[in-house]
């Protein structure tokens, strides 16, 4: 019987080490950006730029233009980088946070707002391909969770 025993206690052991290996492979699986989805990234900051251009042409009109570029320049940053925001903690990559924030911050300077969500595109497209180099992707993980813990002092 105690063969038995043991055989029981080793198959309970691997079920458990199965259950951890299929939930960290769900893990990673929400985390990965397939080639259409960066794709779609691409295009969408694209638009979102193009969208910021055509507002600054528009806040080039005297009285009204310049009141409506004052009110929906950082209305629409704010949305989109929220936006983005989630976009990132749905895909479990929360440790980017301040590329959502940045971009949105780039966004209010005049000139900037022409590429500033394109940049932030492809930081992240840059930062998630390089963790899959060995030592930099391991650096990379760390600075990403210190910078999740950081607190500001005021």
């Amino acid at each position: 019987m105690a063969i038995a025993e043991e055989l029981q206690q080793k198959l309970e052991k691997k079920r458990a080490a199965l259950a951890e290996k299929s939930k960290m492979a769900e893990r990673s699986k929400t985390a990965q950006i397939d080639f259409e989805e960066w794709l779609l990234l691409f295009y969408a900051s694209g638009f979102i730029d193009v969208i910021f251009i055509i507002l600054t042409i528009v806040g080039l009109i005297p009285f009204v233009g310049q009141a409506i570029y004052a009110i929906a320049n950082p209305a629409l940053n704010l949305l989109f980088s929220l936006i983005f925001w989630f976009y990132l903690q749905y895909k479990g990559m929360g440790g980017y946070w301040w590329l959502s924030f940045g971009g949105g911050l780039a966004n209010l300077i005049p000139v900037v707002n022409w590429a500033g969500w394109t940049i932030a595109v492809l930081i992240l497209y840059l930062l998630v391909k390089a963790e899959k180099i060995p030592l930099a992707g391991e650096a990379i993980r760390k600075a990403a969770k210190v910078a999740s813990k950081v607190k500001l002092v005021k």
